[in-house]
């Protein structure tokens, strides 16, 4: 009984440092046909707030800035609410930021009714279907301190077995990216 126990030890212990390596090294496939290329500043100054005020560009860059696409039609998005909340508490080197083409009264509700403890901005449809081409929600987009595009994905990349993201899975992929942004 004692062996058994010591090679179920053994094997959790190699395990283990496996497949974090293996997280580290997982490839991700950015958003199809986004049509801001990589380097390229996003424009973070078409970007209002629900009430229609526009977003301080200055509160948006300084740090890298984690973006997340959604619509309130769709249930993936508002399940990833507590674990975007969560990321923003566990990486303060981080500033995340919402956005979302429905109406600013329906970005305050959805707000209100969810709990994002981040920034919208709302009423985006040309930014996100004319400009960007961004269709599939949810979604992330990464930029750099500046503003510039890191990288994108879809969220189903950075999940569980059931297809959403989850904290371990945004933070992955997250760390990924910011190695991108190192010199």
């Amino acid at each position: 009984m004692q062996v058994r126990c010591f090679v179920f030890v053994l094997l959790v212990g190699f395990a283990l440092p496996l497949t974090e390596a293996a997280a580290d090294s997982r490839s991700y496939t950015p958003i199809a046909k986004f049509a801001l290329a990589e380097g390229h500043p996003f424009p973070l100054d078409a970007l209002r707030d629900p009430q229609g005020r526009p977003l301080e560009v200055s509160t948006l860059t300084g740090k890298p800035l984690l973006i997340n696409f959604y619509t309130l039609r769709c249930a993936p998005c508002i399940k990833e609410v507590p674990k975007l909340n969560q990321v923003q508490r566990r990486q303060p080197g981080i500033r995340v930021l919402a956005i979302t083409a429905d109406s600013g009264d329906e970005a305050r509700a959805y707000v209100k009714q969810h709990g994002l403890q981040w920034p919208v901005a709302a009423d985006a449809s040309r930014l996100l279907y004319e400009e960007l081409n961004q269709k599939a929600f949810p979604a992330f987009a990464l930029l750099d301190a500046q503003g510039r595009l890191v990288s994108t994905v879809q969220a189903n990349q950075l999940g569980g077995e059931d297809g959403h993201a989850t904290v371990q899975g945004i933070e992955q992929w997250l760390n990924a990216q910011l190695k991108k942004t190192q010199p």
